[in-house]
């Protein structure tokens, strides 16, 4: 018999493939515009299944935020577990980071814009609490990862949300110029140069 694993590894697959089809349909006909029977009809689904995994559309445009964040939340975790394994050092974590910001967003393009420009469509999904949540969990992630530089005195003693701007905000404001197509030079190829940059600003010098 099969394990209990497997069928939820099922559902979770078909979620997230449900999820995929429906970023596809927001981007190609604005968040608005989009009906549920657009992603029916995309999907192949019933709109009954449709509302049984997710709810109606303000929700799954909700859960396509919320995934688009998770999925960027756990490539960052593996940058730094790598970073972990080998031993590396808090010069490493922070460039990490912004490595998982650049290669998420430039292999992710829609899923980024979508990112960048519809925060509000939590709010209409009635999701906060869950976004708030796993940003918690997230933050409480990077702390941990931290503590021990933070405490040896190799990174500046900021709050968590500041050092994460501080890591993160320039890449993001490049690459919302380079996903509207005002930055031609594509966002990977400033890779180095903007985690560097990041490591400059938090590293502890005094």
């Amino acid at each position: 018999m099969p394990t209990p694993e497997k069928p939820r590894a099922k559902t979770l697959e078909k979620k997230q493939k449900i999820l995929g089809i429906a970023l596809d349909c927001f981007v190609k006909h604005g968040v608005e515009a989009t009906t549920i029977e657009m992603i029916k009809d995309a999907s192949g689904m019933s709109v009954g299944s449709l509302y049984h995994h997710f709810g109606n559309k303000d929700k799954i445009a909700a859960a396509v935020f919320i995934q688009g964040m998770y999925n960027f939340g756990q490539l960052t975790r593996a940058y730094l577990a790598k970073v972990k394994d080998n031993h590396g050092s808090a010069k490493d974590g922070i460039k990490a980071i912004v490595y998982a910001n650049v290669d998420w967003i430039s292999d992710n393009p829609d899923w980024a814009k979508f990112v960048f420009h519809h925060r509000t469509t939590v709010a209409k999904g009635d999701s906060d609490g869950k976004l708030r949540n796993d940003i918690n969990v997230f933050f409480s992630d990077l702390i941990e990862w931290f503590k021990p530089f933070i405490l040896k005195d190799e990174i500046k003693q900021l709050p968590i949300d500041v050092i994460s701007s501080l890591i993160s905000g320039p890449t993001h404001d490049y690459a919302r110029h380079w996903l509207a197509g005002r930055n031609p030079v594509p966002l990977k190829e400033h890779r180095e140069t903007f985690a560097e940059a990041a490591w400059l600003v938090l590293r502890n010098d005094g």
